[in-house]
């Protein structure tokens, strides 16, 4: 979502680094302190770091101050759908590994649009090279005797190879005749050998009509602001060649 498209109702937070991520690392886990502290990353201008919600009822408070005046004309079934997607996004806050969790409540033209993103860092206790463990997350993630898919991709950020996968989830069941389909992006980045892990960026939003144009750039800025400033630097390999899945492209733009 960018600044001309979107008008959230509150001011944006700018960028993760290795002082923001330390207060919402896992303190229990050195190892997992070490690899949050080795990535820097740019939040999007219109996210806002989740504040932790103790159950939906909070979280139905935080929705509402969080829409401000946009909140009165508002259905309920879709306030109940914001405040499920706001609830999952805090609660992430608490899973292993989470660096960081947020939101951005706004508009995208005149309609209301949310999505959240949540960055994690995976530790895997290998230290496969990049392009190599890149390799064989296409071959865990891609659905056994499928050919090539039009919704998992690999591509080449300034941080090293990342493999993205795009799922349309059922969602919200509104009404007896009115859903809402929630749309699920992943991005699946291997850290440097040295740090040991995968790191993972999810966004979420149920504004599908806005991914194309609106959400799937803006993942692309996240993925390829990803830094890792303490780790070793190890020569760059050459590019995989990536070509658009037939029928288009579903990511909605390149990361190359």
């Amino acid at each position: 979502m960018t600044g001309s498209t979107a008008r959230p109702p509150q001011s944006p937070e700018n960028a993760a680094t290795p002082a923001d991520t330390a207060d919402t690392a896992d303190s229990t886990s050195d190892a997992h302190a070490d690899r949050a502290a080795t990535v820097e990353f740019d939040v999007p201008p219109d996210f806002v770091p989740f504040e932790p919600a103790d159950g939906v009822d909070d979280a139905y408070e935080l929705v509402l101050a969080r829409l401000g005046p946009a909140a009165e004309g508002l259905p309920p079934a879709r306030r109940q759908a914001l405040t499920e997607l706001y609830a999952a996004g805090s609660a992430a806050l608490d899973g292993a590994g989470a660096i960081w969790s947020g939101t951005c409540l706004g508009t995208v033209g005149d309609r209301l649009s949310t999505a959240t993103l949540t960055v994690t860092a995976l530790g895997t206790g290998d230290d496969t090279p990049q392009a190599t463990a890149a390799a064989g997350l296409v071959e865990v993630l891609t659905p056994p005797d499928a050919g090539p898919s039009p919704t998992l991709r690999r591509f080449d950020a300034p941080a090293g190879p990342v493999v993205i996968t795009l799922e349309q989830q059922p969602g919200w069941q509104l009404t007896a005749e009115e859903s809402v389909p929630l749309l699920s992006a992943k991005a699946y980045l291997p850290m440097p050998p040295a740090l040991r892990g995968v790191l993972l960026l999810e966004l979420s939003t149920p504004d599908v009509d806005s991914w194309p144009e609106v959400y799937a750039p803006l993942l692309v800025r996240v993925v390829r602001s990803v830094r890792f400033p303490t780790a070793p630097k190890a020569p760059a390999p050459p590019p995989a060649p990536t070509a658009a899945p037939a029928g288009g492209d579903p990511f909605g733009t390149r990361l190359v």
